[in-house]
């Protein structure tokens, strides 16, 4: 049996291996493009790039791992019945219950480390992230202004730019509006530049014109014209407070005691147990399916982990509203009960599936 459970541990490893580094690939490619649109063609170098774009990865691990075990399992067991390797293994007085040893105890192991990954791996990647977003930001200023449309990326602060050269922080034909407690700066300009000192961002301008109104005294408009003139547009806070749910940690949720943190602690718990849960699913829905249904049982696989992350999504949103935070570990009460049901009916070999697959 040793044998035999190694063999199977082995098989599901390496494509365990392969789905997991494939769905990554998919998902690094989707992050480049939309991190792309951000920084490149703002000066900012390849390797800054791909050093933004691998620090947000581990925030994904915990939807990978489910997807990868289910869609890895059922390429395995149908594998196994085509090559009547399951007929040989009956044959020889060997169940299904113990052939599904190595599922549950690689499922368990998954939702281990699914659950280290939920609740500190990706919290801690999107921290990782956004700070170096923001020091590529306090690099390259001109990355929080799009030309020819209306910019306020900074708070209290708006731009408009017909022409931007990124590599020199060079603006031309642009307009900034910077709004204060009881006054409203607009500054016309043909040319300016930006640039950072420390963590103070400074708008040196050329050639332009202001116009200054108090709310408090309107008629006291005032309207300025200059050759060179600096005004400071922002300053960064040293101490950045991410106060957002998805960049606590596990520890840091457990202190809180609002609605929404318990909503999401229970949220990545249900996401850190899935794996266990839909992979037996998937065991008991491969082992069942006749010889030559890869196709149907992958489509099967598939259609099981979109089913079950448009439950997880809807059941956050229920939670959050409802008050009621355990209403969030819905999808694992849900296909826990069908896993439990397909998985009897598996071993007592009474669930089968017509797909009209040959044999």
């Amino acid at each position: 049996m040793k044998t035999l459970y190694r063999y199977i541990s082995w098989e599901l490893f390496k494509l365990i291996l392969i789905s997991f580094l494939l769905f990554l690939f998919v998902i690094l490619i989707d992050r480049a493009s939309t991190i792309a649109e951000t920084v490149l063609g703002q000066g900012v170098s390849l390797s800054e790039f791909l050093s933004v774009l691998l620090k947000g990865l581990p925030a994904f691990f915990g939807i990978i791992i489910p997807i990868s075990f289910v869609i890895s399992t059922i390429i395995l067991f149908i594998q196994m019945e085509s090559n009547n390797e399951l007929v040989a293994l009956k044959s020889c007085g060997i169940s299904v219950k113990q052939i599904s040893i190595p599922i549950f105890i690689s499922g368990a192991f998954l939702s281990l480390f699914s659950f280290y990954s939920l609740m500190f791996l990706a919290p801690k990647s999107n921290v990782a992230m956004k700070k170096e977003l923001q020091q590529l930001v306090k690099k390259k200023i001109t990355m929080s202004i799009s030309p020819r449309n209306f910019s306020s990326n900074f708070p209290g602060i708006t731009f408009y730019v017909e022409k931007i050269f990124p590599e020199k922080g060079l603006i031309e034909n642009f307009m900034v509006s910077v709004q204060k407690k009881r006054e409203l700066l607009t500054i016309f300009g043909k040319k300016g530049v930006l640039r950072t000192v420390e963590d103070t961002v400074f708008l040196d301008i050329y050639n332009g014109s202001a116009q200054l109104i108090n709310w408090e005294k309107p008629k006291e408009f005032k309207l300025l014209r200059f050759r060179d003139y600096t005004v400071e547009l922002y300053r960064f806070s040293n101490r950045e407070k991410f106060s957002a749910k998805k960049y606590k940690t596990l520890p840091q949720l457990l202190k809180e005691k609002d609605v929404e943190s318990r909503t999401e602690l229970l949220k990545r718990l249900c996401l850190s147990l899935s794996p266990l849960i839909v992979g037996v699913l998937a065991f008991s829905i491969a082992v069942s399916l006749p010889r030559g249904a890869m196709g149907m049982g992958i489509t099967a696989g598939l259609f099981m982990v979109v089913i079950y992350y448009v439950i997880y999504t809807v059941s956050k949103k229920i939670a959050v509203k409802s008050g009621i935070p355990a209403i969030a570990l819905m999808p694992d009460f849900i296909f826990g009960v069908l896993s439990i049901l397909s998985y009897y009916l598996a071993v007592k070999e009474k669930l089968s599936f017509n797909t009209g697959a040959r044999w």
